[in-house]
């Protein structure tokens, strides 16, 4: 019900912004603005190719020049010419990207309003303020900034609508998400009405070619960007186990073959009586611990650092620039952050062992770190579990003659 009062608000909306928008191109129609046409009509080519160029940065947020193009259309023919192109654009934008009719409708609107608006504000502040010199300029910076705010205020209106939240709350929202590309689009604007005015047609050609093509490379950089992103992310799926998150097998065996000198610590930790606690809760349960696990973990290290399933209910947590020293007080703090968990699904509290070895102390090889606080931990575990140890020789030899003790 609330989705359709929506809806119906958005669609009233729209007829209310073209009835609005039409009635001011009636009453106010000037065809003192069409004058100098040949340039009006290069700059409508340019203005509506770049209304559908729509680059989106992002999950949220769309950039185009097309601003930058309707500018001078506001400024050199006036408010008459520039709700009609802008009129035009609309409809195209609506077609080539298969809007909605209600869409269509308002984009056809919207446009137009701001452009009258601007175009009014504009020949305002020039018959005050002058033409030429720093007050021309200034002119067109106010009716620029009119025409970028009645958009977002217009755009804002329609997604208040629909999120059924305030209108000033959506205006703060679009101005904070689109204030750089709306700068960059007023300064490139009046830099094109500038060159239009020194060179005339052959100024609208040059300068459009090259917002074309500016155009044509952030969507090509964009979709780059976007397909290498797309690329990390199927990357990082097929290195991340699918239950916990943590990084998998196939994770650790591309690290295990890195070569590097940097200093490096591993926490080998293994959830002390698993067996038995799936046993008596259920393997549900102890998938839950496992997450459980993991988040605290996670919790209790930093950004950098990693943590690897190792198999089972065995994870690696790897530690850069740390030391045997560093890396017992960050396993300790895990197990204290472990300990603060309360869970009443379960009756026991949830315990680990830590086995920690170091490199390049107790060695320069990645393997066997990696074999080396296995032993630790077994030893942690002959200790009563619930415990720590770090690697010594004594560990690795009373490891060595220990059964599994999980």
């Amino acid at each position: 019900m609330e989705r359709q009062r929506a809806e119906q608000l958005q669609t009233m909306t729209a007829y209310l912004t073209a009835a609005a928008a039409l009635t001011l191109g009636v009453l106010f129609y000037d065809a003192s603005g069409w004058k100098d046409w040949p340039v009006l009509i290069g700059l409508a080519a340019v203005f509506l190719y770049l209304q559908t160029i729509i680059v989106r940065i992002g999950e949220r947020s769309d950039y185009s020049l097309a601003t930058a193009s309707v500018l001078p259309i506001v400024y050199i023919g006036g408010p008459t010419p520039a709700m009609i192109i802008s009129c035009l654009a609309g409809l195209t934008d609506g077609l080539v990207h298969k809007k909605g009719w209600t869409r269509t409708l308002f984009n056809a609107s919207q446009l137009p309003a701001a452009a009258f608006v601007s175009g009014v504000l504009y020949r305002f502040l020039q018959a005050h303020l002058g033409s030429s010199g720093v007050f021309g300029l200034l002119a067109m910076v106010g009716g620029a900034v009119v025409y970028i705010f009645i958009n977002i205020a217009l755009v804002a209106r329609m997604v208040a609508f629909f999120r059924r939240s305030s209108w000033l709350t959506q205006i703060s929202m679009l101005l904070a998400r689109s204030l750089r590309s709306s700068l960059s689009s007023l300064l490139m604007g009046i830099v094109f009405t500038y060159f239009v005015k020194a060179y005339g047609f052959w100024g609208v050609v040059a300068f459009g070619v090259l917002m074309i093509n500016l155009s044509d490379m952030l969507k090509a950089a964009v979709e780059v960007s976007s397909e290498r992103a797309m690329r990390k992310e199927l990357e990082e799926a097929l290195l991340c186990d699918g239950m916990t998150g943590a990084f998998n097998f196939r994770f650790l065996n591309n690290w295990l073959h890195e070569h590097t000198d940097t200093a490096e610590t591993i926490l080998f930790v293994d959830i002390d009586d698993f067996s038995a606690f799936n046993n008596e809760y259920g393997h549900a349960a102890g998938d839950k611990a496992l997450k459980m696990l993991v988040e605290t973990i996670a919790r209790s290290v930093r950004p950098e650092d990693k943590l690897v399933r190792y198999g089972g209910d065995e994870f690696l947590v790897i530690l850069k620039d740390v030391g045997p020293e560093g890396g017992a007080r960050i396993a300790e703090r895990i197990m204290a952050n472990l300990k603060a968990v309360k869970e009443d699904e379960w009756g026991r509290p949830v315990t680990i062992s830590v086995g920690i070895a170091s490199k390049p102390i107790h060695t320069s090889d990645r393997h066997q770190l990696l074999l080396f606080s296995d032993q630790a931990m077994y030893a942690a575990k002959a200790a009563g579990k619930n415990a720590l140890r770090v690697w010594t020789p004594e560990v690795a030899q009373a490891a060595a003659a220990l059964d599994d003790p999980s």
